[in-house]
């Protein structure tokens, strides 16, 4: 493949926002190594607008109605190398008999099983970016991928002007994204509360029109405070931009943290039910200004890869016992927490 480079590589990851974001060093690798060649992806339909934050994808695919569909859709033949980031039985079932071309990420299941089930770890942590690279290694074999470049570009249309919107001068506040997916990888409310309420300085609110609720019991518990809430009325791109203009994120394991990663602001992660050895932490090379608070020595944490919707001891350790005064602290004054 080194003599003959590919023209056209095309890249399927239905799902979701974090998984797609950190396939975007991928398609930064790709470029660096074959700056002619056509990058294509498969994701679906609700994904299709965050692509726009890869700008070196040339052409996207959506999975709407059926596999069946979408397989008329695509040409696989025209493809040098069919990279499937995804690897599941749908992508499997997508590609039917175009077998020689297809590269599938390492998806560590036995890994995840062992950690959930009997809480043994790793014996190295593997980000997903570097299993997601290795792809690309089967497909170059005299190229060794050490790093690609953690790339979101946000549209020009979402760039907007910040103080005029929200009263807030860029670089000031701490933005903090109160959801996650699972309710098990988010703070209870009342803990939001009494942690913001801890915060010098003004704060910013961020979520899906789902956190709705929740940010208007902030608001309300919060008053006095400079404290605004973007909740619910901001798109992915324009989330984005308050995330790149912050002074600070304050984030759960959620897209937003994976987004974060790609900018110049010092992220604080707040740890649920599930683990950095799953390999979904933040993407820096060097861990540089990230910051992890999590409750050790919990004999039933991971309970899961993804999450619950509620906590299957009923206790929710890992969450309300959090040290919110340490928390605090870091963010007020950027005292590197210990890992």
């Amino acid at each position: 493949m080194s003599s003959n480079y590919p023209k056209r590589i095309l890249i399927v990851r239905f799902s979701s926002i974090g998984d797609i974001v950190l396939t975007f060093p991928v398609v930064a690798a790709i470029k660096s190594l074959f700056p002619n060649c056509k990058i294509h992806y498969v994701t679906k339909k609700n994904f299709k607008v965050l692509l726009e934050a890869c700008p070196a994808i040339d052409e996207v695919f959506i999975l709407e109605d059926s596999l069946h569909a979408l397989r008329r859709k695509i040409n696989f033949a025209q493809y040098d190398a069919i990279l499937d980031l995804h690897n599941n039985l749908r992508t499997r079932l997508l590609f039917g008999f175009h077998l020689k071309r297809i590269f599938r990420f390492p998806k560590n299941n036995l890994e995840k099983w062992l950690l959930t089930t009997f809480k043994i770890s790793p014996k190295r942590r593997k980000h997903v970016v570097e299993r997601y690279l290795s792809t690309l290694s089967d497909l170059v074999s005299d190229w060794p991928i050490v790093s690609a470049t953690h790339q979101y570009s946000i549209p020009p249309g979402a760039q907007f002007d910040i103080q005029a919107r929200y009263h807030l001068v860029p670089k000031s506040y701490v933005a903090i994204a109160i959801g996650a997916q699972f309710a098990t990888k988010r703070l209870p409310t009342d803990m939001l509360i009494d942690l913001i309420k801890k915060i010098d300085g003004p704060v910013l609110l961020l979520g899906g029109k789902e956190d709705q609720a929740a940010s208007s019991a902030i608001l309300d518990a919060c008053q006095g405070q400079q404290l605004v809430s973007a909740v619910g009325l901001t798109n992915i791109h324009e989330s984005a931009w308050l995330v790149k203009n912050a002074r600070i994120l304050l984030t759960h394991d959620t897209g937003l943290m994976h987004i974060g990663a790609s900018f110049d602001v010092p992220l604080h992660v707040i740890w649920g039910n599930t683990i950095r050895d799953f390999g979904m932490y933040p993407y820096r090379i060097d861990q540089e200004e990230v910051y992890q608070y999590e409750v050790t020595g919990l004999s039933c944490r991971p309970c899961s890869k993804i999450g619950h919707q509620s906590c299957p001891k009923g206790h929710f350790a890992c969450m309300r016992k959090q040290d919110l005064n340490k928390i605090a602290l870091a963010v007020n004054t950027l005292t590197p927490n210990l890992q």
